[in-house]
């Protein structure tokens, strides 16, 4: 048996569109703003399989540190990063079948319950299905941005993130020699796991 509000739609139509007109009409300068045949490469908090772009979108707008996403439609693949083309100017590049957008360009309404969260920078906020007193909770999203003395991020690859249960590979800047490996795995503590120590080259000459 059909609902009421099932019933409406049918009987008429404009019940459905007077939903749907105003939420697209906030969606229109996010989808403006799609950057095709780019992405933002090796920035990445976490990466998500099976979402759709809007899903992807959703997914910045809960993480206090995304700034923007990469995202694959022929494999409904999600990528949302730390930074923006404005900020990683030069790691912002042509890739065939990607699709780039920035955080700024939706509207927080997105999120839900979520929109109003203060989670902190290495969080993100989860919706709770069911909850007398909360609809959402902060949960750890990453291990931050490595600053440890002497380390060189730009040889990070592709794959590389800063999300809980991922890694990066590091090495040492120029003047600093490296002791132990280059890789770094987040835990699910919000805490770097690594061994790599760079020393000044002078400092043992």
């Amino acid at each position: 048996m059909f609902s009421y509000s099932t019933m409406l739609i049918f009987r008429y139509p404009w019940f459905i569109y007077s939903f749907l007109v105003p939420c697209y009409g906030s969606l229109k300068p996010g989808f403006s703003q799609l950057q095709r045949g780019h992405r933002l490469d090796r920035k990445l908090i976490q990466s998500f399989t099976d979402l759709s772009f809007l899903d992807c979108v959703i997914e910045c707008l809960v993480t206090p540190r995304c700034k923007s996403v990469n995202y694959f439609k022929g494999a409904n693949f999600c990528e949302v990063n730390y930074e923006n083309k404005t900020t990683a100017e030069t790691n912002y590049m042509d890739s065939a079948g990607w699709v780039y957008n920035e955080k700024e360009h939706w509207p927080k309404g997105l999120a839900g319950a979520c929109s109003n969260s203060n989670c902190q920078l290495n969080e993100t906020c989860k919706h709770k299905r069911s909850s007398e007193d909360k609809f959402f909770e902060c949960v750890l999203s990453d291990c931050g941005i490595p600053d440890l003395k002497g380390i060189d991020l730009n040889t990070t690859r592709r794959e590389d993130a800063i999300g809980i249960h991922r890694r990066i590979h590091a090495s040492c800047a120029d003047g600093y020699s490296q002791s132990g490996s280059g890789r770094m795995n987040c835990q699910s503590n919000g805490e770097w796991k690594y061994d790599i120590v760079c020393e000044g080259e002078g400092l043992n000459g």
